[in-house]
């Protein structure tokens, strides 16, 4: 039988005559990150998508979903510092200094000059998921003039507010489920998020993940945690590296996750769009909203999805390509820079 990789890698090349499809090593901030490059036709406008994680590229899955956003866009995804297949082609030994938010939108910063400058444009598009919203802000905040419009994806406005309610929403399934297990273990780790660690948010996300949190009316989202298994673009070298980066992410920047908050953030000078899911619990929507309601912006919207937990792109495929048409790409920069 054929490799279903092939399969799949088959089914996603591109051939019409203004087609880009590239994978390449890019220097960000000293850091060698795997950026992907892929459209129908490279004159279209151009979308920055960050991943989440730390340390889970989309990259891995987005064969699932991506295809059609590339019929209208030229969709820019990277492997951040530290994760999937960039984790191989860097230093250890350097990078443990050198992980941190800002270290993360920083690149993301570089990687927007670079690419304006290469498709002659005088901005691109912007989106982050979960863990990359909190990166893709960041380089907003910092850098609003790249950028033309911001999508964030399961939007963490502030990380111990979400993980507060994360863990209350857990604690009362268990309780409506009669699920003693989840009860008792969910109580070991109280008060929680005071007591946040990898160990911790391990336990909190296990039950999270089985009630229905991450994906929704599942009780697992094995497609998306196993994907890289048959996604294209990986060779066992790089699921070797992001199972490697991973370990490396959780012990040196995820002890900081829980210090990420936006809530201090009044103004954002460009278009803000978010795409919530109705049953996200990995990064519980209360915040976002009540962040965006205070926020002043020239454009803010809300789009749910009503059968979505943590993946709106992998659980309502149509439904997230049809948003992006209608909130984000009338916001794309066409006009080539004179």
């Amino acid at each position: 039988m054929t490799n279903p990789s092939m399969i799949i890698s088959e089914l996603t090349r591109l051939t019409t005559p203004y087609a880009i499809e590239e994978t390449r090593i890019v220097d960000l901030g000293g850091s060698p990150q795997v950026v992907s490059l892929r459209g129908r036709d490279r004159r279209n406008p151009v979308l920055i998508m960050v991943h989440g994680g730390p340390g889970t590229p989309l990259s891995a899955t987005s064969w699932m979903w991506q295809r059609p956003l590339e019929e209208h866009l030229t969709v820019i995804q990277y492997d951040q510092r530290g994760a999937g297949r960039s984790f191989q082609h860097d230093d250890p030994d350097r990078l443990r200094d050198a992980i941190s938010l800002d270290h993360c939108a920083r690149d993301t910063v570089e990687l927007a000059e670079l690419i304006t400058a290469e498709f002659g444009v005088e901005r691109v598009l912007l989106a982050g998921h979960s863990w990359g919203t909190a990166v893709a802000t960041r380089a907003a905040l910092l850098r609003p003039d790249l950028f033309s419009a911001y999508l964030g994806v399961c939007q963490i406005a502030s990380t111990a507010a979400g993980e507060a309610e994360s863990w209350r929403w857990a604690r009362a399934e268990a309780d409506r489920r009669g699920d003693r297990t989840a009860a008792e273990e969910l109580d070991g780790i109280a008060p929680y998020p005071e007591s946040f660690s990898r160990e911790t948010l391990t336990v909190e996300r296990r039950w999270v993940t089985r009630f229905g949190g991450m994906a929704a009316g599942r009780a697992d989202s094995a497609y998306f945690d196993d994907g890289e298994l048959v996604a294209p673009d990986y060779s066992p070298a790089d699921r070797d590296s992001a199972r490697a980066g991973r370990e490396f992410l959780a012990e040196h920047l995820l002890p900081r996750f829980i210090e990420i908050d936006f809530t201090e953030v009044h103004s954002f000078e460009i278009p803000i769009i978010l795409f919530l899911g109705r049953h996200d619990y990995v990064t519980p929507t209360a915040p976002a909203v009540a962040w965006l309601d205070r926020l002043a912006a020239p454009t803010k919207i809300i789009e749910w999805f009503e059968d979505s937990a943590h993946l709106p792109m992998h659980e309502e495929p149509g439904h997230f390509l049809t948003a992006v048409l209608e909130h984000l790409l009338p916001y794309a920069t066409r006009l080539l820079v004179q």
